[in-house]
């Protein structure tokens, strides 16, 4: 994979600011989507903070006249700090790959009851905590229908667990704070990696698809993902859960077919046994821990993709919210593949 490259990404206006003057923390701004809303808070008449890891790379928000602020999730004192005289959190810092259920827990749910508990100490408190949550904390699709705000969670995963006990530590604090959480499916958009392997793949001539059925996945944009956390930290009165996507589902095949056309190639969609799957998963376990990493491609992963769906209803979001993904799939694909080309991720 070629070097990591930061640039700014112009996204179309989203049309929603913060109160200008207000003060921002934004945890997990130095990954792929925070790093996107920072771009998006910057060109606004508000303070950022940024709570980042030591090991982060803090040079681009030097760039957007963001200050980093050192601190690990866990460290209560020094998150505390971070959010002393804040107006809204956005909480977007989370594990989305790792060796164990316990590392997922220790970031994603004990790393988020940290920050609420901090966030419930300080005098005076923020006004709103915007959680960045997943569609995996639900679970797929029942019976062909998609999962609503009041669909019983039943997560397929460790990380889907993990997201969802976070999610439920964020809610808990609903009567000190306002807390909006917002479930996301696949998030896709310059700077992301774990489309961009797939679309690597596309090189060969063919893409992998799930053996049997037909699937359906929704997706969202990472610039409308923006827009939804920007009306989430603003829209007065809001709380609770709400999923924000395109409204649109695709098959497998057909994300295959827009690759293609992204690309500008031919590419023939290969129907993969399960078993197949799960063994290559097994591989690339085993080759992580040999390398004392974690893998984004696990028998998880496989759980995953094998899903019968994964669709959300997105009424609920517009009405609050009054948000609706305005980027189809095959634009931001196409936004996407030529952000990769540009930026050296692509022959």
């Amino acid at each position: 994979m070629a070097a990591v490259v930061w640039v700014p990404v112009l996204h179309r206006p989203v049309g929603v600011t913060l109160e200008p003057g207000s003060r921002v923390l934004v945890t997990g701004g130095t990954g792929f989507i925070g790093s996107h809303l920072l771009e998006a808070l910057c060109v606004q008449e508000v303070q950022v903070r940024v709570l980042v890891r030591r090991a982060s790379d803090v040079a681009r928000l030097a760039v957007l006249g963001a200050q980093g602020i050192e601190a690990g999730l866990h460290e209560e004192e020094a998150v505390a700090r971070a959010i002393q005289g804040v107006d809204v959190v956005f909480h977007l810092a989370a594990a989305t790959r790792a060796r164990s259920e316990a590392e997922y827990y220790r970031v994603n749910t004990e790393g988020t009851r940290t920050l609420v508990e901090a966030l419930r100490a300080v005098r005076p408190r923020p006004r709103r905590l915007v959680y960045l949550s997943s569609l995996a904390a639900v679970g797929p699709a029942r019976g062909g229908l998609p999962v609503g705000s009041h669909t019983v969670p039943l997560p397929l995963t460790a990380y889907g667990r993990s997201k969802l006990a976070g999610e439920l530590a964020c809610l808990a604090a609903s009567g000190d704070v306002e807390v909006v959480a917002l479930r996301a499916p696949a998030v896709y958009g310059p700077r992301e990696r774990d489309l961009y392997r797939y679309v690597r793949l596309a090189r060969w001539g063919v893409l992998p698809v799930p053996q049997g059925p037909e699937r359906f996945i929704q997706f969202i944009y990472v610039g409308d993902l923006i827009e939804a956390l920007l009306r989430a930290a603003t829209v007065p009165g809001v709380t609770g859960v709400y999923h924000v996507a395109e409204p649109r589902a695709y098959t497998w095949r057909e994300v295959v077919q827009l690759i293609a056309r992204a690309v500008g190639r031919s590419i023939r969609a290969v129907a993969v046994p399960a078993w197949l799957l799960r063994g290559v998963a097994a591989v690339s376990e085993l080759k992580a821990a040999v390398e004392g990493r974690a893998t984004i491609f696990s028998r998880e992963k496989v759980y995953e993709i094998w899903a019968p769906g994964w669709l959300c209803e997105t009424a609920t979001a517009q009405q609050a919210l009054g948000f609706a993904a305005r980027t189809a799939l095959p634009d931001g694909l196409h936004q996407t593949v030529r952000w990769y080309r540009e930026n050296g991720w692509l022959e």
